[in-house]
């Protein structure tokens, strides 16, 4: 009676219903390709039409006619180069992968900016859904400081003399992802405890049909 009521228990609990969601290794080319398109065009601003096309999400949380006249969602960065493949993984799941790349300025009186960013398959094609700074550094020459999160929201020092029209960090863009990924653990917390309740109360059917079966 005992293995049957362990079977019928696992038929209703599935390992998959439980699983963690599954990692894979990120497609790296494109990505490449992505960001080689989307950091000159939206993050350094060349073609803002083209950044947009690029972007989703809260990369995209602006007006189209306010993003053409470079109010972007993306902070705006003098980037140098055309390569921009040294990025490292932070996750990859499939279509959706997250990551910090190290930018490097055009203008000596900038230092280097790191960048947290999210790029998702939408559509078949890869776009920047995330895409905010987490750290920048002082220019060759100064003394060395490294200023996170906290000290963009408020500081203009880091884009002075760099010739950001935009340079100050809106509050709100380094909000909107912690509030997405609160927004995500709530969702799943709640959908967790609904499949745990309905489980428990399958389980206990099958226990209370099985005893009076004795």
């Amino acid at each position: 009676m005992r293995t049957l009521l362990a079977a019928l228990i696992a038929l209703v609990l599935p390992a998959t219903a439980l699983a963690e969601p599954k990692t894979v290794k990120p497609d790296r080319a494109a990505i490449n390709r992505l960001l080689d398109e989307f950091i000159p065009a939206a993050v350094a601003q060349r073609n803002l039409q083209r950044g947009w096309v690029l972007s989703a999400g809260f990369a995209r949380t602006v007006p189209h006619a306010e993003w053409m006249n470079g109010h972007t969602s993306v902070q705006k960065y003098p980037a140098k180069g055309t390569e921009f493949h040294g990025w490292t993984v932070n996750y990859s799941y499939p279509g959706d992968v997250g990551f910090d790349i190290l930018l490097q300025p055009t203008t000596s009186s900038l230092g280097a900016w790191s960048f947290r960013a999210e790029a998702q398959r939408i559509h078949g094609q890869w776009k920047i859904t995330t895409w905010y700074p987490v750290a920048t550094f002082a220019p060759p020459g100064r003394t060395q400081t490294v200023l996170g999160p906290n000290d963009l929201g408020s500081a203009d020092s880091a884009a002075a003399g760099s010739g950001l029209d935009h340079g100050r960090l809106r509050p709100w863009v380094l909000a909107l992802p912690i509030a997405f990924v609160g927004a995500i653990a709530l969702i799943a917390l709640g959908l967790a405890g609904t499949r745990a309740a309905k489980r428990r109360s399958r389980v206990r059917a099958i226990e209370r049909e099985l005893a009076a079966g004795r």
